[in-house]
């Protein structure tokens, strides 16, 4: 396959024709490691693919069923033999969603490996938000950082429903970085850059909350790290779903969440899960 606007392609076997098809929200100057990062240690020759967001006017708009029909679109068309479909985060959501879909066109289940799933819940967005204005530290006094975090403490308390919550940090995240990245001397195509890239997360991770992975997830391999609050840790901490959330089987591994997708020891152990 060549390049669509649904997939890249990280790995091409050329024959075997086998694909895993993994899904996370990839963006430039994202933090953490990525699937790229996984792939390049994996000792395997399957094809692999990773989702391509949508659009940013549709992202801030879709449903998580139209995020699967953007994702699954491609698959459909082409019909390879999908041996996994793995998912980082939120994406865990919409690879559980995927995997049934695929379980239908092909019909055989696909190996689910989740890398520290998590769900999204109105406090998956604040935190979120918040996480963006501490990256505003730099450039922002201490009491407007405190100040913007105020402020969406009082939205999440106002509209706790995920969209109307979406919509409200969204726009605030505007209004805290227009002149915060003025003044670090970012343009204004720059500064629309990255108030698009994180509507178009914030779009992401509403979508995924609609979208029911609780009866797939019981079936797959969750790879989890150590830090507390992220993946299943996260969500047993946090007691939110925990009495939903149940996987087949849970590896944990002493490794950062950020930087698990670029862990030596897990990307062996996907390799032999893949050849399972």
């Amino acid at each position: 396959m060549g390049e669509s606007g649904e997939w890249k392609v990280l790995a091409d076997s050329g024959d075997s024709g086998a694909v895993v098809l993994a899904v996370d929200f990839d963006t430039t100057g994202r933090p953490e490691a990525r699937f790229s990062d996984l792939v390049a240690n994996l000792t395997t020759d399957l094809t692999i693919w990773e989702s391509i967001p949508p659009a940013v006017e549709a992202a801030a708009e879709w449903s998580g069923k139209e995020y699967i029909d953007h994702w699954a679109r491609k698959v459909a068309q082409e019909r390879p033999e999908v041996r996994a479909v793995m998912g980082y985060c939120a994406g865990s959501v919409f690879a559980a969603t995927l995997a049934e879909r695929i379980a239908e066109l092909q019909g055989s289940e696909p190996l689910l490996l989740l890398f520290d799933p998590e769900i999204t819940v109105a406090q998956t967005l604040l935190w979120q938000f918040q996480k963006i204005v501490g990256f505003m530290s730099s450039v922002l006094p201490a009491e407007d950082i405190e100040a913007a975090r105020d402020a969406g403490r009082r939205c999440y308390e106002q509209t706790p429903q995920v969209g109307p919550l979406k919509q409200g940090l969204t726009r605030l995240v505007r209004e805290v970085g227009e002149p915060a990245f003025t003044r670090a001397g970012l343009d204004h195509t720059r500064r629309e850059e990255l108030f698009d890239a994180f509507g178009s997360f914030m779009g992401y991770l509403a979508a995924a909350g609609d979208l029911d992975p609780f009866e797939r997830w019981r079936s797959a391999t969750a790879i989890s790290s150590s830090s507390p609050a992220s993946g299943l840790n996260g969500i047993r901490a946090a007691g939110v779903g925990a009495d939903q959330v149940s996987v087949g089987r849970e590896l944990t591994f002493d490794v950062e969440h950020a930087t698990m997708l670029a862990d030596k020891e897990i990307a062996a152990t996907v390799s032999d899960l893949l050849h399972t």
